[in-house]
């Protein structure tokens, strides 16, 4: 009877050391320490941060800060946040390679649209309404 008292004990105990070790640093398969960029099994750095860009759809042109239809500058790896709001019209926001789409809106209305940018290179966002994109409203999406 003793012996099979201490087996559960060292048992339990053993149990209350595995579930007290520190586990706070880990989002998924990935761990992260010290707060540091890691890379996943494509070597793409990621990180926790969201790199967020408000953008209106005027007639036929993108805004941001006051500039037209701006390139859009990320790193691989990034997480992309795109707060888009139609000042005029009726519009969207698409990056086909990352099947990245916000709802369509009109005047006033917002939405938005979040995608990992997970491969390198210089992709095509537009606004996929009527011939808008056919018209100029469209940009580059630079992926370092």
């Amino acid at each position: 009877m003793k012996k099979i008292f201490l087996f559960i004990l060292i048992l339990f105990s053993i149990f209350l050391i595995a579930c007290s070790s520190k586990n706070d640093n880990i989002s998924g398969n990935i761990v992260v320490e010290n707060n540091q960029p890691i890379t996943d099994s494509n070597n793409i750095e990621k990180t926790n941060a969201v790199k967020t860009f408000v953008i209106s759809g005027e007639n036929f042109k993108f805004l941001m800060d006051g500039k037209e239809n701006p390139d859009l500058i990320v790193n691989e790896g990034d997480k992309i946040r795109i707060e888009f709001t139609s000042g005029q019209g009726f519009h969207d926001f698409v990056v086909d390679e990352f099947n990245a789409k916000t709802s369509r809106v009109n005047d006033g209305g917002s939405t938005s649209v979040e995608f990992i940018a997970d491969k390198k290179g210089i992709f095509e966002y537009y606004c996929s309404v009527g011939e808008h994109r056919q018209t100029g409203m469209k940009g580059k999406l630079i992926v370092k």
